[in-house]
């Protein structure tokens, strides 16, 4: 691991993502916000998301963006990507570049 990856925290999606994982998904997250690090989504196993966690991430992208610390995607599964879409969500959880 060089000192770049180090420095970047790895929040893991996976399985059914839902209102049940919402309050550890906040404590990640918060402890990310509050160290100013750089944060990757892992999602590439995600079976199913509900809205409660697309709110969480949306909350999540733009108090990262408030403090200008960056939030990369390593992975999308294809349902999360539907559940995004159908929302209209692309361009605020950064699945799209900006025009």
């Amino acid at each position: 691991m060089n000192e770049a990856e180090k420095n970047v925290a790895t929040i893991n999606l996976e399985g059914v993502v839902n209102i049940a994982k919402a309050e550890a998904l906040h404590q990640q997250m918060e402890n990310i916000l509050k160290e100013a690090i750089p944060a990757t989504l892992q999602a590439t196993d995600v079976q199913r998301v509900d809205t409660a966690i697309l709110q969480l991430l949306l909350a999540f992208f733009k108090s990262m963006a408030s403090v200008r610390v960056a939030i990369t995607w390593k992975g999308v599964s294809d349902e999360l990507l539907v559940a995004i879409k159908l929302l209209g969500l692309e361009k605020e959880l950064g699945l799209v570049k900006p025009n």
